[in-house]
């Protein structure tokens, strides 16, 4: 039968509910609270048909869509899509059996719907029918087990692996029925597992991952077959005639590379593309907003602008030096100078956004050079005729990567470069065209990016950025505690409770500072007026993305 969100726990959710609609003064917020308590609303596929019938303007077919990223589309794999651009990209040609959409609601895609067991402890999905891979391979319940076996394997070293710690196996009693066992239950599961994006098993199996990073053959709505990839200059995907959920409306989905902020404010004020995934320098966002040509959604960021430091480097393994670090940064000043406002401070990993786990009650950091000063002088960090410090033959200098062509971020690099010259840290510039890679296979001493180490979607769990083994440990920080608590987090079910858990994590990020967290930019999202079939409102600009095929575009 079709399913009743979370009938398992159908009481308890409900519960949790209404205490959260009694305490928050409208739909928007009891949304929020309700996707940062893991209780995100699940839609049934007769609630979508529904929405979408009652659209009420006609769709307009043809032409393209043109957004534009600030980096390289390095890959088209869904197991390496972590960096918001290449997500943008990755979501048109794949599909997940279920998706979390720009309200915080479940929405099944590939599934028509699911069962709970009692004990939460196994899902039965009932899959759609009649689904084809862009190579004509029929979509089917081999093709989930496949997938999650696939990413399961260690061997595989898959990026989504923590999506899949509690998956203890999958059955297919059938071409459309999918049983995941679990070998506990997963406050998690719905959100991090269930939007997981499915491989065509046979032609994945027979071609490889590296090979299926460049030409991939998903379910979506669009595909490359007829396109083009140029990862650091454009990337153009022609529409899935035979989409499931209908033909796009737009013939062609293309983004184009544009690392510069003034390159991409030229972009969208010229009318020469319709979006703009990342945001612009500060005074063109004002600018952009006001001009009275573009849908605007102001999101408060879950990433944190930060500077990722290598926990294994000689220097910045001493957690005094990466606490001077952050007391020598003047925070406020990028946040005043650089975001012109339009962000708050961070705290620790968890945005202010993520609001019913946020914990504003931790070690704080202000800027003060004394005590920076101080904490390396204890720390027997001594200067050296040159000015910066030593101790034990190990000077305290490292590198810090910056995105070639991110002007809107390297003035942060570079004031912090004198700042920390004046504590006598000597920290050099390089530019990179991957900063997330390299950090991740230990290349750099540090980097400068934003990230989210939980809070997407609203769920709190971050153990691909923060667990000592996790795919995005960009900061290789390792901590007992932390990891325990970090899978105690999604096995927890009460929500109180599992507030607790993430409250204590986000101490340990605060007293350990594995990364200097400085802000959490606004999100400015930028939509010509041109471009329709957009909602009123959203709770995540980044997950309209997935909904490209049903906008059009009017001239």
């Amino acid at each position: 039968m079709s399913h009743a969100p979370n009938a398992g726990n159908e009481a308890p959710r409900e519960l949790v509910l209404r205490r959260l609609m009694a305490t928050t003064g409208s739909r928007r917020d009891m949304l929020k609270a309700a996707a940062a308590a893991g209780m995100i609303p699940v839609l049934t596929s007769g609630q979508v048909a529904a929405r979408a019938a009652a659209q009420e303007d006609q769709p307009v077919r043809g032409g393209t869509f043109v957004t534009i990223g600030h980096h390289d589309v390095s890959t088209l794999s869904p197991d390496n899509d972590g960096e918001t651009v290449i997500w943008a990209v990755v979501i048109q040609m794949h599909d997940g059996l279920y998706m979390v959409n720009d309200q915080y609601e479940l929405e099944p895609v590939l599934a028509e719907s699911y069962e709970p067991s009692a004990d939460g402890r196994s899902y039965t999905f009932k899959l759609r029918e009649g689904v084809t891979f862009h190579n004509g391979d029929p979509f089917t319940s081999a093709d989930v087990k496949y997938t999650y076996d696939w990413i399961k394997d260690p061997a595989n070293a898959s990026t989504r692996g923590a999506s899949m710690e509690l998956v203890e196996s999958v059955e297919t009693p059938d071409d459309y029925t999918v049983v995941v066992n679990l070998t506990a239950a997963d406050a998690t599961f719905m959100v991090n597992t269930a939007t997981t994006y499915i491989y065509p098993a046979a032609y994945h199996a027979e071609v490889g991952e590296d090979a299926y990073s460049g030409a991939p053959m998903g379910t979506g709505a669009f595909k490359l077959d007829g396109g083009e990839w140029v990862p650091a200059q454009r990337t153009v995907l022609v529409a899935n005639e035979d989409y499931f959920r209908g033909r796009p409306n737009f013939d062609q989905f293309q983004i184009d590379i544009v690392p510069e902020a003034n390159g991409r404010w030229a972009a969208l004020d010229t009318g020469t593309a319709d979006n703009s995934i990342w945001t612009l320098n500060a005074e063109d966002n004002t600018q952009i907003e006001e001009s009275g040509n573009f849908t605007v959604y102001l999101t408060l960021n879950n990433a944190v602008n930060h500077f990722v430091l290598n926990n294994e480097h000689p220097a910045l393994s001493d957690v005094n030096v990466r606490k001077a670090l952050l007391h020598a940064t003047d925070r406020q000043a990028f946040i005043d100078d650089v975001y012109l406002g339009q962000a708050v401070l961070a705290t620790s990993n968890l945005s202010p956004n993520v609001e019913a786990f946020y914990n504003p009650e931790v070690q704080t950091y202000d800027y003060d050079v004394d005590g920076a000063n101080a904490l390396l002088e204890e720390a027997g960090w001594v200067a050296g005729d040159d000015g910066i410090r030593e101790k034990d033959g190990t000077r305290l200098a490292f590198t810090l990567a910056v995105i070639q062509g991110d002007t809107q971020r390297r003035p942060e690099a570079e004031v912090a470069q004198q700042w920390y010259q004046d504590i006598g840290v000597e920290m050099e510039l390089l530019e990179v065209t991957d900063a997330v890679a390299g950090m991740i296979e230990g290349k750099y001493d540090a980097a400068l990016f934003n990230w989210v180490y939980g809070g997407g979607n609203g769920e709190p769990d971050a153990r691909d950025t923060l667990k000592s083994d996790g795919s995005n440990n960009f900061s290789h920080f390792k901590n007992e505690e932390l990891d325990t608590l970090l899978d105690e987090g999604v096995v927890e079910l009460d929500p109180a409770a599992r507030v607790e858990i993430y409250n204590r994590i986000q101490e340990i990020v605060a007293e350990n500072v594995p990364f200097l967290y400085f802000l959490h930019p606004q999100g400015y999202s930028f939509w010509a007026n041109s471009v329709q079939g957009l909602p009123e409102t959203v709770l995540s600009s980044d997950n309209l993305y997935q909904n490209v095929y049903k906008l059009w575009k009017v001239e």
